[in-house]
């Protein structure tokens, strides 16, 4: 999110929305959860509402999320990312804070205690845990931020703690790459691939020039795009069953690794492909339909819309011009 909106330009509310990650990730001292009220409330109970029906009576309808329960280790990860520019923009004044240090060394702490252990993943599977590639990824990623962190304010203690776990994360990241498919699977020990992997591409944690990564896009393509241009998180049974929909933002993924690849032409025909899931007000939902195009889920859906600016913004690099919607 605060990568979106520090594309488009919106500096206020990146700033903003930095503080509110900010406090969050001073508040605790032990696990982040995967998401927090728009006030900071913790305590999201999940509850069905059997009175009301659906969206065409597709059932049930709940209201809170119980997500916030799980464990999903990329979260620290992502809090280093997200605040990086506070360390490298130079709009923001990092010397005026005197925690740096100290707040960077928690979240160290955090991935520390994590980065052996199994979780919910990225799509907060609830009655399994594995060692999942993604978090393993954003621990790679958040010790590379803090590794320009530490530099920044002159700290070579936390330097080469975060050059430590990422040595570790990197162990686990490889642990699950797929010789005989040339690509990296969900989780160490999986047969499984899966749309979040594309983030090795876009993260860079793989070189996108690379015929590692071209090989590792292609053996996605392979298995889970479909013919309307639509990409599945993943096709194994999850606590629901096998997917039913396609996940918008794994689309905007693939554009973006389209485009990081140098598949150039592929990224723009693929990225205007999918501005028709939009409806009449140019708003997104969560899930498309791969039968029929028709949106489902979470609806508008933030994810997809952060997916949307990334991808545009990618490409708009790529052609050294803007895009307009």
């Amino acid at each position: 999110m605060i990568t979106s909106l520090n594309h488009i330009g919106h500096f206020e509310e990146m700033e903003r929305f930095s503080h509110y990650v900010t406090d969050i990730a001073f508040s605790e001292d032990i696990r982040y959860q995967p998401l927090y009220g728009i006030s900071g409330k913790k305590k999201l109970t999940e509850r069905i509402l059997p009175h009301l029906g659906g969206y065409l009576d597709n059932q049930p309808v709940r209201v809170g999320n119980q997500a916030y329960e799980h464990i999903q280790n990329d979260i620290y990860g992502q809090v280093l990312v997200s605040l990086l520019p506070l360390y490298t923009d130079h709009r923001f004044i990092f010397k005026e804070r005197k925690d740096s240090a100290l707040w960077i060394e928690s979240v160290l702490a955090k991935i520390e205690l994590t980065i052996d252990e199994k979780d919910a993943g990225i799509w907060e599977f609830r009655n399994f845990a594995n060692i999942h590639c993604y978090s393993n990824l954003f621990q790679w990623a958040g010790c590379c931020a803090a590794e320009k962190m530490a530099i920044a304010i002159g700290n070579e203690q936390l330097l080469n703690k975060a050059l430590l776990l990422k040595r570790k994360a990197i162990d686990h990241i490889e642990s699950c790459y797929d010789p005989v498919r040339k690509a990296y699977t969900h989780a160490a020990g999986s047969p499984h691939l899966d749309a979040s992997s594309l983030q090795l591409i876009i993260m860079r944690y793989l070189d996108p020039s690379s015929q590692r990564a071209k090989d590792h896009l292609e053996a996605l393509e392979k298995e889970l795009k479909t013919p309307r241009g639509l990409f599945y998180r993943y096709k194994h049974a999850d606590d629901f069953g096998k997917p039913k929909a396609t996940f918008l933002i794994c689309a905007f993924w693939y554009v973006e690794a389209l485009a990081c690849v140098g598949r150039l032409e592929d990224a723009v025909k693929e990225f205007e492909n999918l501005l028709q899931y939009s409806n009449h007000l140019l708003l997104f939902s969560e899930d498309v339909d791969e039968n029929d195009g028709s949106q489902w889920g979470n609806f508008p859906q933030a994810y997809s819309h952060v997916g949307l600016m990334n991808a545009a913004y990618r490409i708009a690099m790529k052609l050294e011009k803007p895009i307009f919607l």
